[in-house]
This record gives structure tokens, C-alpha cells and sequence, in this order.
């Protein structure tokens, strides 16, 4: 199947998973297939369970008045949910859309809790939560820094989302409108 050496590589960095408990898993992963623009989770849904991203990338943002806020981008080999959500089992806040075609695999969290009766050391899972988990410093620099010193810090932790990401969402994640955004490059380049 299509990415399992990817997600065990991945599970195994959380956690020495023996072959069977890795395989245990593997064996309840949905996988998918979504077009740039589908959504994953949408408002008012609730998040059932965490999704492996095989090829593609995602964006999570919410609506606000002054339009969208891209709240964190996930791409290749990264695992994605809606924390809050999924945690509490509310209806989520946010939504999680395609930003390109992407293949995808997907665990429920009804599985997931049977792993964790089957195995205990599958509680170790909670470890891939904490890379959901949206850092309250990145809203703190929307509201503190300059739209310049946005820009650089991009720059410096996520180099490979300038050419990768639309420049609308990457003025979105900045907190700033496509017109600052593209003073600041000019300014900064």
C-alpha cells in the first residue's frame, strides 16, 4: 500500500512500535484522495480522527470578519486534525482544505482508542498530537510584529512555503493583505 513505510517510519519516531503493533495500525487506515479545494473538515464538523498526509499539503485557517486566516500549513509526511476538536468532540471552528490534489490516509478515533485497549503503548499516539497543536506565540506575532519582521520570520522557519503556497495564503498565515505582502518582498528582497 501506497505511504505505509512512510506512517510507520513516522509512528516509530514517536514510539518503538514492534512490526505487529505498527501493522495493527496500518491495517485501519482509510486512504483518500482529495482534489485541490476539497475540505477535510469544515466548520461545524467534527474532527473523528487524526489524517496522514501521503502527497499534497492542506491549510487550516478560519473565517474571520476581515475575511481568512490560515492558521498553520501541513504538507508530505505531516499529520493533521483539528486539535480542539477532535480532543473535546465539538464541532470544530475551522476548516482543513486541499491546497493541492493530495493522497491521504486516515485513522478514526474509535480505532484508535481500540489500539490503545489492545496496546497500551498506542497511548504514545498522543505524542503526534502536540505537532497539531497551534502555537499561541504565532498568534501573539500576528498582533506584535511588524508585517516585516512576519515576513523574515517566514522566511527563516518555513523557506519552501514561499514557492510552494499561493501568495493570497501566504498573506493570509501573515496576517496581511496580498498588496502588503507584496511590499514587503519588494522591500525585503
Amino acid at each position: 500500500m501506497t505511504g505505509v513505510s512512510e506512517i510507520k517510519k513516522s509512528l516509530s519516531k514517536i514510539h518503538p512500535f514492534s512490526e505487529e503493533q505498527l501493522s495493527l495500525f496500518t491495517d485501519k487506515l482509510i486512504y483518500k484522495n482529495l482534489k485541490k479545494k476539497d475540505f477535510l473538515l469544515k466548520e461545524n464538523e467534527v474532527s473523528d480522527g487524526i489524517t496522514f498526509i501521503l502527497t499534497g499539503s492542506f491549510r487550516f485557517f478560519k473565517k474571520i470578519d476581515e475575511g481568512e486566516l490560515t492558521i498553520k500549513f501541513f504538507v508530505e509526511n505531516n499529520w493533521i486534525a483539528d486539535l480542539e476538536s477532535l480532543l473535546n468532540q465539538q464541532p470544530s471552528k475551522n476548516y482543513i482544505e486541499a491546497i493541492e490534489d493530495s493522497e491521504i490516509a486516515s485513522i478514526n478515533l474509535i480505532d484508535i482508542h481500540r489500539l490503545m485497549d489492545i496496546h497500551p503503548c498506542f497511548r504514545m499516539l498522543n505524542a503526534l498530537l502536540t505537532d497539531l497543536t497551534i502555537s499561541t506565540s504565532y498568534i501573539a506575532t500576528i498582533n506584535s510584529k511588524s508585517p516585516d519582521e512576519r515576513y523574515q520570520e517566514l522566511l527563516l522557519k518555513h523557506p519552501q512555503w514561499i514557492n510552494r503556497f499561493p501568495q493570497m495564503l501566504i498573506a493570509s498565515y501573515l496576517g496581511m493583505t496580498p498588496e502588503t505582502l507584496s511590499r514587503v518582498r519588494a522591500r525585503i528582497k
